[in-house]
């Protein structure tokens, strides 16, 4: 829980840098707009942030200011569809493209502050041979100091906690499940049942490991077994059972109810080892996750969606495993996150 609440912080943290960022942009705007002069303190921003290499700003707020301010803003955009490009190109992949992209915005920033300052330099040596003063301004210096922390921070938080991934929906004949999602209440409803429990019985999370959360209970309906889950209080270390989330499933390979169960619309019994030692598991169950890592030790194959952590965002993983005749021995779908450990 202290990990989500961190992260939680950082969030609000890189809001409001960005906000402030806003805020010193809007007040360029009107100082130009009013032809007055903007706060002392963004001079003071602007004079601050600067590298060993002695550079000279002026304190002036001129209409050049705010031009040149939106030009940097041009090329921040013009940097983030460049550096998209160079991406793709390298991982031909669309949805890693963006979120390598989106995750390490402080690369593009300085991508957009080294195509700024060439197209500075090359003015300035031309408005040096035509005789005009091209000065640098430290308001807009300013805005771009924010831009850069703003994206330093933001950067840091991704690498921490990454992207939202879609949610591995199971489906366990004709009920809905969302691994992470789901509560109990909801297959009771459907008419299912947890083998020696009801709906108010206890549940007790004893929080002592990083992938087996609450109780492992096994599912019935009509006498019938469709497997087993894990129900786990939500937010309390203990609660009542329709109360509780369930975080992973588990069908083995011998069941009975295995041809009515999918996994992301993907039937479970028309597949065998070899689907997983030709195909990635993404394919197979029509995923398409931005961070993700397949692991393919025969005989167990596992897709791990939400790689970088999960302080703040579930990640989630999709196992296959087999033995060593090749028949399965059991499937499942697991959700993690720091808010049950």
């Amino acid at each position: 829980m202290a990990f989500f609440i961190v992260s939680i912080a950082l969030g609000i943290l890189i809001l409001v840098l960005l906000m402030f960022t806003v805020y010193m942009y809007v007040k360029l705007v009107i100082a130009v707009s009013t032809n007055t002069e903007v706060p002392s303190w963004m001079y003071k921003i602007g004079q601050g942030f600067k590298s060993k290499i002695n550079i000279n700003y002026e304190d002036f707020t001129e209409p050049e200011a705010l031009w040149d301010t939106n030009f940097f803003i041009l090329c921040f955009i013009l940097a983030n569809i460049f550096f998209y490009f160079v991406m793709y190109y390298q991982t031909q992949n669309s949805n890693k493209a963006f979120y390598i992209c989106v995750g390490l915005q402080v690369v593009v920033v300085l991508i957009a502050m080294l195509f700024y300052f060439i197209v500075k330099l090359i003015l300035f040596f031309v408005s040096h041979i035509l005789g005009i003063y091209r000065p640098l301004y430290s308001p807009t210096n300013a805005v771009m100091a924010g831009i850069f922390v703003a994206s330093l921070v933001y950067t840091l938080w991704m690498l921490r906690v990454g992207l939202p991934e879609r949610p591995v929906n199971i489906q366990i004949d004709n009920s809905t499940v969302v691994i992470g999602e789901t509560k109990a209440s909801s297959l009771l409803s459907d008419g299912f049942t947890f083998y020696g429990k009801d709906a108010d019985s206890e549940i007790v999370n004893k929080r002592n490991s990083q992938l087996h959360y609450g109780e492992l209970v096994e599912l019935l309906r009509d006498g019938k077994s469709y497997g087993f889950m894990s129900i786990t209080p939500t937010f309390k270390t203990s609660d009542k059972l329709e109360n509780c989330t369930i975080t992973y499933y588990e069908i083995p390979g011998d069941s009975k109810a295995l041809s009515q169960v999918k996994f992301n619309d993907t039937a479970l019994s028309g597949l065998s080892i070899q689907d997983f030692e030709d195909r990635d598991l993404a394919d197979i169950f029509s995923l398409k996750p931005y961070n993700y890592h397949h692991y393919k030790r025969s005989p167990l194959y596992t897709l791990q969606m939400q790689t970088v952590g999960y302080s703040l965002w579930k990640r989630y993983s999709i196992e296959a495993d087999f033995f060593e005749n090749n028949s399965v021995h059991h499937y499942g779908v697991r959700a993690q996150h720091t808010i049950w450990e």
